[in-house]
């Protein structure tokens, strides 16, 4: 009974320490974003733009927005609490957007740095790259929501339901910093009062170097990881004959048996299901054809990205982690580094496509 008697004192004394952020009292950052300054004299300085939403008694949300230039992000932080009334406070932040400008030029690894230093903001905050005007994209009234979580959620549904492969401040440091992998973001763009998916940026180091547009995602999707999506495919046999694909799950196989031959074979497998045919009657030997022009598609696609990842030497495929997996104390990142642009790198697709649910 005593021990129990000062447990409870002692929780009730710890409580008491801890320190107490009432939102009426801070300013809650949703989302943040880095671009580089419109003056030519503030060069080497960076624009940072923060929303702060503000819920007000009738239910309205007025999104505050903030913007500072300085040399440091930190300072930014510094000249934020410097106009308000109000404590900036970063513990609620969902997404960090970098201006296309930024990532192409400077490198954003020092900006992400700092966040991931911060031990207020989590692992699983969104990182993207806005080919759009940083300031406008985040000054723009998507409706009565907070600008933070309207862009967040926009991500976080084509990450789990479509074809965007998740990325995080956890994936991009990892990729950024192990053997054998080099990062990508979501690339993101204003359209009108929404904010669209453009592709993903492909980055060498932590500098943007090319894309991939967003109607290509699915092949890479393909190429990158194991998956499944409520989005579809729609494949065309002609200018008459189209048929849609949903309900797809895809995963990748990697065989680096030939790895001491410079070879990699790389193995695509989507399963699907036809919901839609334009064309008069679906026999067995149509939907055999719809599965090798999926097939056909797939791998032009997918050789292509494999080529260009190749003379760009960039792996966002992950392909050099995967031999250092295998090859264990024998890896020598220099090494593949010289190897991998020659590498003979071939994919093979797979495609198995039932005709259950088809409306002709």
């Amino acid at each position: 009974m005593t021990r129990l008697f000062l447990f409870l004192v002692s929780m009730i004394l710890l409580t008491g320490c801890v320190q107490k952020s009432i939102l009426d009292d801070i300013q809650m950052v949703t989302i943040i974003g880095y671009d580089l300054p419109d003056a030519d004299g503030e060069m080497g300085q960076i624009k940072g733009i923060a929303v702060s939403p503000q819920y007000e008694a009738d239910g309205r949300i007025e999104n505050n927005v903030f913007v500072q230039t300085a040399e440091l992000s930190k300072e930014i932080r510094s000249q934020y609490n410097s106009e308000s009334p109000k404590p900036f406070v970063s513990g609620k932040l969902e997404v960090a957007l970098f201006s296309q400008d930024i990532a192409e030029t400077e490198g954003i690894i020092e900006l992400v740095d700092t966040l991931q230093r911060d031990p207020s903001i989590g692992s699983r905050v969104f990182l993207g790259i806005s080919s759009s005007d940083m300031e406008t994209l985040l000054k723009t009234n998507y409706g009565n929501v907070d600008t933070g979580t309207f862009i967040h959620d926009t991500l976080s549904h084509n990450s789990r339901h479509g074809m965007l492969p998740e990325t995080n401040l956890h994936d991009f440091l990892y990729n950024f910093y192990s053997e054998g992998n080099d990062p990508f973001l979501p690339l993101v763009a204003l359209d009108e009062d929404k904010v669209k998916i453009m592709g993903i940026a492909l980055f060498k180091g932590d500098k943007m170097v090319s894309s991939i547009d967003a109607k290509d995602l699915f092949t890479f999707k393909v190429l990158h990881q194991k998956f499944s999506s409520n989005d579809s495919f729609t494949v065309s046999l002609n200018d008459e004959e189209h048929a849609a694909i949903y309900n797809i799950a895809s995963k990748r196989d990697l065989n680096l048996k030939m790895i001491g031959s410079n070879k990699i074979v790389l193995h695509g497998k989507v399963l699907g299901v036809i919901k839609e045919y334009s064309g008069e009657k679906l026999t067995p030997a149509k939907l055999k054809e719809i599965e090798m022009t999926m097939e056909k598609e797939i791998e032009k696609k997918g050789s292509e990205m494999i080529e260009e990842f190749q003379s760009l030497n960039i792996d966002p495929l992950s392909l050099g982690n995967n031999v250092r997996s295998v090859t264990r104390g024998d890896f020598n990142k220099e090494d593949w580094n010289k190897r991998y642009p020659d590498m003979d790198i071939t994919f093979k697709m797979d495609v198995t496509i039932t005709e259950s649910g088809v409306i002709e």
